[in-house]
């Protein structure tokens, strides 16, 4: 890190507040030679789940966090604000069997910017937005640090906490952040807008290295009244893009509820078949029967039979076929022909709510007098939604 020896110092001591509060930001990264340096800004204090509905409670998650990189290069803007989304692997078992093995540490990652991304440009201090972009896959050393936070950030909480309350030992953090990859040296920093990680760069990291100013807004360290209004102003055109990118919010919550009903009650089913080990035909009929409501199987099956047993409730439906004859011969011999054989399928409904049942099993039982061969009965019973 390119720091003057005041600069180093006053880093150590942010820091340590930084721990003390609770902080839930961190510089990440520092790359480039003087005059062309760059300062990565992480903050993890919210990392928003932005799983598209099409994979949700699949072995991967999208985790988006906020990320400010300031530069020092006259050629650039002052900084970026980007909303990056990564590509996680999940922590629990999203099959109900099995939590999938994390990547390795040295793993490339998938990126992607988000909705709501925007800089602030150097040469007259005015906002404009960034696009998002396609999912791509990297290895930049920055970037896999930004992936680990991201997609580790209980880790990260979970390392401050402890560290506050062992006497803000910070190296409980520093032994916590190395078991997911990340370096010991991570500084964390009671900063977390744009605005603040700026004038952190130029006055900590950067102090007495020559600043551009093409705007002419940074001749002389601001006055605190300036300084405050420049951050309402920093923070007025961030609420812009909040709201440019809320428009997603409703759905996104929507997303959330049933994410989170989803999760639920694929262990309420997960709970009721107990580790059953599933014929072929009934790993079929869940796959597709899963979480469907009653009406859902009366649509399809007819009416069933239906019991009730505690707080479950059996839909049954069964068939024969029987062809069966008794053939004589003219010696008094007498055998029986034919086939016989019958097929029973059961639903298994759980509640999902005050007015709601939603299949969570389905059994099916066959017996012929061909042992193994169930050739007719259950036609018309293994049957798909509509």
């Amino acid at each position: 890190m390119f720091l003057t020896r005041k600069g180093a110092a006053l880093l150590f001591c942010l820091t340590a507040l930084a721990t003390e509060a609770l902080a839930q930001s961190a510089l990440v990264h520092l790359q480039g030679e003087p005059g062309s340096r760059e300062a990565y800004f992480a903050d993890f204090a919210v990392v928003l789940d932005r799983t598209p509905m099409n994979q949700i409670l699949g072995p991967t998650s999208v985790r988006q966090l906020d990320t400010t990189i300031v530069y020092e290069s006259a050629d650039k803007p002052e900084f970026s604000a980007l909303r990056l989304q990564f590509e996680c692997t999940v922590k629990y078992a999203y099959d109900g069997k099995t939590i999938p093995k994390q990547p390795p540490l040295d793993a490339p990652v998938k990126v992607r910017m988000g909705e709501g991304s925007w800089k602030l440009k150097r040469e007259d201090l005015t906002s404009e937005g960034l696009p998002s972009g396609d999912w791509r896959t990297s290895s930049s050393p920055v970037l896999m640090k930004l992936h680990k936070i991201a997609c580790h950030e209980d880790v990260m909480r979970s390392a401050i906490v402890k560290s506050a309350k062992s006497n803000n030992d910070i190296r409980i953090f520093q032994k916590a952040i190395q078991s997911i990859g990340l370096p010991a040296d991570l500084q964390l920093l009671a900063q977390q807008s744009p605005a603040e990680y700026l004038e952190f760069a130029w006055w900590v990291l950067w102090s007495g290295a020559p600043r551009p100013d093409p705007s002419g807004k940074w001749a002389r360290r601001p006055t605190k009244q300036e300084l405050e209004e420049y951050k309402a102003k920093i923070a007025s055109i961030q609420q812009q893009f909040d709201q440019l990118a809320g428009t997603i919010k409703p759905q996104l919550e929507s997303n959330l509820k049933q994410m989170d009903a989803k999760l639920a009650f694929h262990k309420a089913a997960a709970d009721i078949r107990r580790g059953r080990k599933l014929s072929r035909n009934e790993t079929h009929m869940l796959s597709v029967w899963e979480a469907k409501t009653e009406t859902d199987v009366a649509a399809t099956m007819g009416a069933p039979i239906v019991t009730n047993a505690g707080t479950l409730r059996f839909l049954s439906y069964g068939q024969e076929f029987d062809n069966r004859v008794v053939v004589a011969n003219g010696k008094g011999a007498v055998w029986e022909e034919g086939l016989y054989e019958n097929c029973n399928v059961q639903f298994v409904l759980v509640s999902d709510g005050p007015d709601t049942l939603r299949v969570a099993d389905v059994r099916i039982w066959t017996n012929s007098n061909r042992i193994g061969r169930v050739m007719f009965a259950c036609e018309g019973l293994l049957e798909t939604p509509r």
